[in-house]
């Protein structure tokens, strides 16, 4: 069988999202996530389906951390989330734009998983993300461009590389993390990365089957780390699993707190030797565990969860960044 070479297309992209130019560190796909209807009978069984709903799906993984472009790629962080709100109500645009020529605009975008952030030195700073695109606000799926606008290599789209902004970086440096003035616990090194992750909880807006919004239901920042030089004894004492402080019902963020000192509740901060500053407000250690073995260290890896003062007024963002 024949195949016609100029019918091949391919090529790299970049996104363009709130004027903000996304590049990528490998390969990226764009989905179209159908939700269909199956339609069948006594007599014959599945012999048909009915698409419903669509959320068209860009996923890739971001090269640069742009400090000017946090609230894009990473846009529910900064303050404690706006529970119930509703996202996909603006019609903002994302442009990927494709190195030969064509160009697929979602014309109603979101981030619907913001990208989780691996700070060390032998990673990509940035875990992959992705873009959501909605039917527009207003708009019924019978209009052309509901959706999506395709352009086609050779039409009205001219690909131009885009710059790489003054203020991105690479972000792949050493990094320190202080837990509050928890005992052996207000400086230490992780042995390899810190990895956070976001915990966003979301609700599709379904009007007649067709999501046309999502809302916004709950967010919290979790990080990772084997940690270097705490101890073994630092880490249980942090941790309040037993002892005077392990009342039952007793909350993360009271452990935390206890030991803290009891004066306030401390915050996870994470910083590098330049331009690269992570927060977790009101954190509360979670998890812990320990190696035994000739190759790894006795430090394991721990886990720590944002969690929230209810008691005093708005509470601490659950993750900022700097």
């Amino acid at each position: 069988m024949s195949v016609t070479v100029a019918n091949l297309s391919g090529g790299a992209a970049y996104v363009s999202l709130n004027s903000k130019n996304i590049q990528f560190e490998s390969d990226c796909s764009l989905d179209m996530a159908s939700t269909t209807s199956v339609l069948s009978s006594a007599l014959y069984g599945k012999f048909d389906e009915i698409p419903t709903d669509l959320l068209v799906k860009f996923t890739g993984t971001p090269r640069y951390y742009d400090t000017a472009a946090i609230s894009t790629m990473l846009p529910y962080t900064g303050a404690y989330p706006a529970v119930g709100a509703f996202y996909g109500g603006g019609n903002v645009t994302a442009s990927v734009n494709s190195t030969n020529g064509d160009q697929f605009v979602l014309n109603n975008a979101i981030v619907g998983k913001m990208p989780d952030i691996v700070l060390g030195m032998e990673k990509v700073i940035l875990g992959p993300m992705e873009i959501w695109g909605l039917i527009q606000s207003g708009e019924d799926p019978t209009n052309s461009a509901a959706y999506y606008t395709y352009n086609a290599a050779g039409g009205s789209y001219t690909f131009a590389y885009p710059a790489v902004p003054n203020t991105a970086l690479i972000g792949q440096q050493e990094y320190s993390g202080a837990f509050g003035s928890v005992s052996g616990l207000a400086r230490f090194q992780a042995q390899e990365t810190w990895t956070i992750a976001h915990e966003l909880e979301w609700a599709p807006v379904l009007i007649q089957g067709r999501t046309r919004a999502f809302r916004l239901l709950s967010y919290r920042a979790l990080a990772r780390c084997k940690p270097a030089d705490a101890t073994m004894s630092a880490i249980l004492s942090a941790l309040g699993l037993q002892g005077s402080n392990a009342t039952a019902g007793t909350r993360l963020s009271q452990l935390a707190k206890a030991a803290n000192g009891g004066a306030s509740f401390p915050s996870l901060a994470l910083s590098g030797d330049t331009g690269v500053s992570v927060t977790l407000g009101n954190a509360a250690l979670k998890t812990s565990g320990f190696h035994f073995g000739s190759k790894p260290l006795r430090q394991g890896e721990i886990g720590f969860v944002s969690t929230a003062d209810l008691s005093n007024g708005t509470p601490a963002a659950p993750l900022t960044l700097a």
